[in-house]
């Protein structure tokens, strides 16, 4: 099992942006500095609202790969199919050379049909455009070149500069975002990234999907370690925790799940996240990554207002972890 951070970024009202990305610039030099059980950090990708104001998380990365020594840094979602596929192969290979291979692309298909018509991309064709970008990346990285010639791109053979040193050895994760997605990551034994907004039980259909594709095709996906992204908010006392959380994600709820209850989902979320007291996170946790096959744990604490908690909170996990390791 491995640990990590992942950063929405939200900034909640009366709430500046420098502290929002102060927060997030803090907390990863504090865990890459004192904290060696964690080993990632990855940034989400929004637009247009303040329910996550990094809108380029590889630009970000970029920054807190400068600050790090050893953390492995990307993106959680680096959205491509509103993006051009070469930018990014170019952008993520130039970042592998910087950070001595300690990039990790994260890579998404457009959850947001008003995001699609505004970088203007057709909505009808919107997976086989996921698909498309997603083979020039990884051509592009796997042999420092790539060409195209499909519905949607048509470029000839061109060299990718700085050529990206770990090539095949990249991390690479694609978000759980649709069946379709998943269908197809799963031809390729591409590991998943959970949307951490998805109830429990849809995120163990996509994983028993998953496994049925795989299966379907005699793809060997037993070494695959998917990617689960948990909410932290720990308090002695339990409303604080509930009433933080409730107000970190009010906003974001009501922004992408409009025709749901919004109580209810808020409810579902805290229920199914780290979010209450010592006691009450533990065994729904393990039984979440069981579920859902996960290996990898992304911890966010974002929603948690004192600071200080939530250095004591990084510190307990740590501790748990490194109580919990094979002994040399």
């Amino acid at each position: 099992m491995n640990f990590g951070l992942f950063f929405l970024n939200f900034q909640p009202e009366n709430t500046s942006s420098e502290t929002v990305l102060d927060n997030m610039i803090n907390t990863v030099s504090l865990v890459d500095k004192d904290y060696k059980n964690f080993t990632t950090a990855l940034v989400n990708e929004h637009h247009f609202s303040k329910n996550g104001i990094v809108g380029a998380p590889m630009t970000a990365a970029s920054f807190l790969l400068g600050l790090t020594e050893r953390l492995h840094i990307g993106s959680l979602n680096q959205v491509i199919t509103t993006h051009h596929p070469v930018r990014i192969a170019e952008e993520a290979s130039l970042l592998d050379q910087m950070s001595d291979s300690r990039f990790i692309l994260g890579l998404s298909d457009c959850v947001n049909d008003f995001e699609m018509d505004f970088f203007k991309r057709q909505r009808d064709s919107q997976q086989l455009q996921f698909e498309a970008c997603y083979d020039i990346i990884n051509e592009a990285i796997t042999t420092n070149y790539c060409q195209a010639n499909n519905d949607f791109y048509n470029f000839p053979r061109i060299s990718i500069n700085p050529h990206c040193l770990s090539k095949e050895n990249m991390k690479q994760y694609i978000l759980a975002s649709s069946v379709g997605v998943v269908e197809w990551a799963a031809k390729k034994a591409l590991p998943l990234t959970y949307r951490w907004s998805d109830s429990l039980e849809d995120k163990e259909i996509l994983y028993k999907r998953y496994l049925d594709v795989a299966a379907k095709h005699n793809i060997d996906v037993s070494n695959v370690e998917h990617q689960f992204p948990l909410l932290v908010n720990l308090n002695h006392d339990r409303d604080v925790a509930h009433q933080e959380a409730t107000a970190y994600l009010a906003s974001y709820i009501a922004e992408v799940y409009p025709h749901l209850n919004q109580q209810q989902k808020i409810a579902e979320l805290i229920s199914q996240h780290a979010i209450g007291t010592d006691n009450d996170y533990y065994e729904s946790t393990l039984n979440a990554l069981e579920r859902t096959g996960s290996k990898n744990v992304l911890l966010s604490f974002e929603s948690m207002k004192n600071h200080d908690d939530v250095v004591k909170v990084i510190n307990m996990v740590n501790e748990k972890i490194q109580k919990n390791l094979p002994s040399s």
